[in-house]
């Protein structure tokens, strides 16, 4: 079965820092993982905002994204994503989305265990 990475981004390119929320990023990139840990990148949708923390989660599935990489999330996208079946994992912030990637294949980053968005932060859908 092959895998699909969703990463939320500063950036569309690989070389562009991962988001540090999921719902608030500038970019949506997919990467498609071969089965020989070599990659390519499939997809990069700028985030034009959204009415429902549930649009993007949908769009990732719809995707076939099947892990994501993010540098904070907040509960009801967390809760989407597990009901969807679409792993989570906690990047590396002020990391590329290239580092992260490998730090996933080098099994190095710890899947989520729960929402890990900072206390305070801005929860507004219009980007």
């Amino acid at each position: 079965m092959s895998k699909v990475i969703g990463i939320p981004s500063n950036g569309p390119e690989l070389a562009d820092p991962i988001s540090e929320h999921f719902g608030h990023c500038l970019y949506f990139v997919g990467i498609k993982l071969n089965e020989d840990n070599t990659y390519e990148k499939t997809f990069s949708l700028p985030n034009n905002g959204h009415s429902s923390c549930m649009e993007p989660v949908i769009n990732m599935k719809n995707r076939a994204v099947t892990e994501m990489i993010v540098g904070g999330i907040g509960g009801r996208p967390y809760m989407g994503f597990i009901q969807m079946g679409i792993n989570l994992y906690q990047g590396i912030q002020g990391e590329t989305l290239e580092q992260n990637i490998a730090l996933l294949l080098e099994g190095k980053l710890k899947p989520l265990g729960g929402p890990s968005c900072g206390e305070g932060q801005n929860h507004n859908h219009s980007n």
